[in-house]
C-alpha cells in the first residue's frame, strides 16, 4: 500500500506558487475622472446618502483605471444606490466589487492605494513584531 499524505516536494507536479499577477500602485487623484452628478429630471434632487457615496466615489483614486464604459456603469451603479431597496443591496455591492469600489474589489483586482497619510518610516509595527522587547513572546527562539 502507498505512503499516505502528500508526495515528497521533489516528485510534486508544481513547485512554485500559484500567481495571479501583479499588484498595481494607484497613487493618489491629481483630477477627478468622474463627472459631476446629472441634474435630475423634473426638478427631482439626489438624496444626501447617494451626493455622498458619489463624492466618495469621485475622490477613489480606482477611478484612474476606469474605461468610459466603466464611468458608464458607475452611473448606473449610483441610481439603483439611489432607489435602493433591500433587495437591490447585493446588486449594488456586486457592482461595487467589479468596479474596485470596496476593499474586496480592489484585492480582487489586486489594486493598491498608496496612502500618503502613512509616516514615512513605514507602517506601524506588529503587535508579533520581535523587537518589541515587552511581548511575551520575545525571549522565545526559532528551533531548527
Amino acid at each position: 500500500m502507498a505512503g499516505r499524505g502528500p508526495a515528497p516536494q521533489e516528485t510534486r507536479r508544481r513547485s512554485n506558487e500559484p500567481a495571479r499577477g501583479d499588484w498595481i500602485d494607484l497613487p493618489p487623484l491629481e483630477k477627478l475622472v468622474l463627472p459631476a452628478l446629472p441634474k435630475r429630471a423634473r426638478g427631482q434632487r439626489w438624496s444626501a446618502r447617494t451626493r455622498g457615496v458619489w463624492n466618495a466615489w469621485r475622490h477613489d483614486p480606482v477611478t484612474v483605471m476606469w474605461s468610459p464604459a466603466d464611468v458608464a456603469y458607475a452611473l448606473e451603479t449610483i441610481l439603483l444606490v439611489e432607489a435602493a431597496t433591500p433587495s437591490s443591496m447585493s446588486e449594488i455591492r456586486l457592482r461595487m466589487d467589479g468596479l474596485g469600489l470596496t476593499p474586496k474589489g480592489k484585492r480582487d483586482l489586486r489594486w493598491r492605494v498608496s496612502d500618503s497619510r502613512l509616516p514615512s518610516d513605514g507602517p506601524p509595527r506588529s503587535t508579533f513584531d520581535r523587537s518589541a522587547g515587552s511581548s511575551r513572546r520575545a525571549r522565545l527562539s526559532i528551533v531548527k
